[in-house]
């Protein structure tokens, strides 16, 4: 698969989701705690410190709202639930804000079953709503977000935000009311993401279908390729993939002489570089294959 920016779409589908707050929401992307790239995904402040956010996804926010989000290549890990904590913690501390006053809510497509089942063993884990569980007895009120789980009616934009659309699907994330936000980032990913259907729907146009301006703009944009130069970009992405897999194979391999079944089976199951480019860089510090294994739960 070629690489797909899933964060800037993300931004815009949580902007999306909570659109109707907009008035008293500030979105930070990739806010920076210092000096060094250390970057949370999105801080989400509360103008008004007392106003309610009544969207099932921002009920539990306070006045600083720290997203973590994983797209449908990565994983939430448990790694990953304990950096962003950290980076909750971190900012109270660099900008001498209450810890009361900061939430944390980790954003996964699929479902997290050994993170979930970590957090179940450690605190109160409620699982409130389609989509949501309820983390109690950490520093900060914590949610983890699995996009996949929440409802069409109440969250299309995060819902929609993967690969394995149906036709159906497309059709109505790409006839949205109108907005006045960008959706320009959001769009071009789940094209790319379910470039398969994209071309079922490009024969449904040709029959005649009418779509929305912004998909069909995006649909002459993308499908204006020939099929055999999608062809050879999609090979292409392939053997990037599979170059990238046998690096990390190949380090495993010459720093701690055999890879354990599973692990290779996890790492040859993923195609996406940029994750992969992250296992390379894990292969080549990590001080034992347990550590590896860990990083890529």
């Amino acid at each position: 698969m070629a690489r797909i920016s899933w964060h800037p779409a993300f931004v815009q589908a949580i902007q999306l989701e909570l659109e109707e707050y907009l008035d008293v929401l500030t979105f930070e992307t990739e806010h920076q705690l210092t000096t060094e790239p250390l970057k949370i995904d999105v801080l989400i402040i509360k103008k008004k410190k007392n106003v309610v956010i009544e969207k099932n996804i921002g009920q539990i926010f306070r006045q600083f709202n720290i997203v973590e989000y994983k797209s449908p290549n990565d994983r939430a890990t448990v790694a990953a639930y304990h950096k962003t904590q950290c980076y909750s913690r971190l900012f109270a501390a660099l900008n001498k804000k209450d810890i009361a006053d900061m939430s944390v809510t980790v954003v996964a497509t699929r479902l997290p079953v050994k993170l979930l089942a970590f957090l179940r063993d450690r605190y109160t884990l409620t699982h409130t709503q389609p989509g949501i569980y309820l983390v109690e007895g950490d520093t900060s009120p914590t949610q983890i977000v699995v996009s996949e789980e929440l409802s069409e009616e109440n969250n299309l934009w995060l819902n929609s935000l993967r690969n394995g659309l149906t036709a159906a699907r497309l059709k109505q994330v790409g006839s949205p009311e109108d907005t006045t936000l960008p959706m320009d980032a959001y769009f071009q990913v789940i094209i790319e993401a379910n470039i398969e259907t994209i071309e079922e729907l490009e024969m449904q146009r040709k029959k005649g279908y009418i779509f929305s301006e912004k998909l069909d703009a995006l649909l002459n944009e993308r499908i204006g390729v020939p099929a055999e130069a999608r062809g050879e970009a999609r090979g292409e992405a392939r053997g990037e993939a599979r170059g990238k897999t046998e690096a990390v194979l190949t380090f495993l391999r010459a720093r701690f002489k055999r890879v354990p079944k599973g692990i290779e089976k996890t790492i040859r199951s993923v195609s996406d570089p940029t994750a992969l480019d992250s296992w390379i860089a894990q292969a080549a510090t990590c001080q034992s294959i347990d550590e590896f294994a860990e990083a890529v739960k």
